[in-house]
C-alpha cells in the first residue's frame, strides 16, 4: 500500500468545489455515498458541514446518531477527493449490530486501485486517536472488494447475520 499516496483531512470551506463535484460523482451513477454523513441529501454544503462539525461530539451530534468524524481522502499529486469515510465511536445498539464503527466510499472512477484499503488504514489510526481499542466493520456477504479491503487490514470475521434482507457479515479488527 505504500504507492497509494493520499492523506485523510475533514471536511472544509476550502474543499466546497471538490465535495460538491465528489457528490455529483455518485448521483449521476445512481448510488449512494455511504460514510458521508449523507451527503447525497444535504440541502447545501454549508448545512453539510455543519452537520459533519456538530456530530463530532456527543452533546451536538444528530439525534438518534453515535458521534463520528467524518474525513475526506485527498490524493497528493492532485488534490483530487477520491474518497470520504466515517469514523463512529459510542455505537447505539442497532449500530454496534448491524452497522459498525467506520463506513466508507471511493468514487466509481477511483476504485479497483487500492485506496478503499488505505483509507481503511488512516481512518484505523484515526480510531485508535479518539480511544478506539478495536472496531466493528459490517459488510453485505456478496461485497467481494469490500470484504478484501478489510482483511487487508487485518479484519477477522466473527459472523454472519440477517439484515435488511440480506446477510450481513461483522468483522473486528484490533488496534
Amino acid at each position: 500500500m505504500n504507492n497509494i499516496k493520499i492523506y485523510l483531512v475533514k471536511p472544509s470551506d476550502r474543499f466546497k468545489d471538490k465535495i460538491m463535484d465528489f457528490r455529483a460523482e455518485f448521483i449521476q451513477n445512481n448510488e449512494v455515498a455511504y460514510g458521508t454523513e449523507r451527503l447525497y441529501d444535504m440541502n447545501s454544503i454549508e448545512e453539510w458541514l455543519t452537520k459533519v462539525k456538530n456530530n463530532e461530539n456527543k452533546e451536538t451530534v444528530e439525534s438518534g446518531r453515535p458521534p463520528s468524524y467524518e474525513f475526506m481522502a485527498i490524493r497528493k499529486e492532485d488534490e483530487k477527493l477520491i474518497g470520504m469515510i466515517n469514523v463512529r465511536y459510542d455505537l447505539t445498539e442497532e449500530m454496534l449490530m448491524y452497522l459498525g464503527h467506520i463506513g466508507y466510499c471511493v468514487r466509481k472512477s477511483e476504485r479497483r486501485k487500492g485506496y478503499a484499503a488505505e483509507m481503511l488504514r488512516l481512518a484505523l489510526i484515526e480510531a485508535k486517536k479518539i480511544g478506539l481499542n478495536r472496531v466493528l466493520l459490517t459488510v453485505d456477504s456478496d461485497k467481494f472488494a469490500s470484504i478484501a479491503t478489510m482483511k487487508k487490514n487485518g479484519a477477522v470475521l466473527e459472523n454472519e447475520i440477517p439484515y435488511n434482507n440480506k446477510i450481513t457479515q461483522r468483522y473486528w479488527i484490533e488496534l
